[in-house]
């Protein structure tokens, strides 16, 4: 696969995880997104979020480091 292509890839899954954050995690005293853990969640979204957010994390490190 071209590497471009591989870098736009990288960019949208950056920043569909970015949007994922902003929508489900709590937002702390300073202003920012906290995530919490699965043990912590209780919301079936919220939860749903968070394994999409860790499945992005680890998807996003083996493309950038290929």
């Amino acid at each position: 696969m071209k590497q471009e292509i591989v870098d736009r890839a990288i960019v949208l899954l950056r920043q569909y995880r970015e949007i994922l954050v902003a929508s489900y995690a709590p937002v702390g005293p300073d202003g920012k997104p906290q995530l919490r853990t699965l043990k912590q969640s209780t919301d079936p979204l919220e939860v749903a979020a968070l394994a999409d957010i860790v499945s992005l994390d680890v998807l996003i490190g083996e493309m950038s480091s290929s």
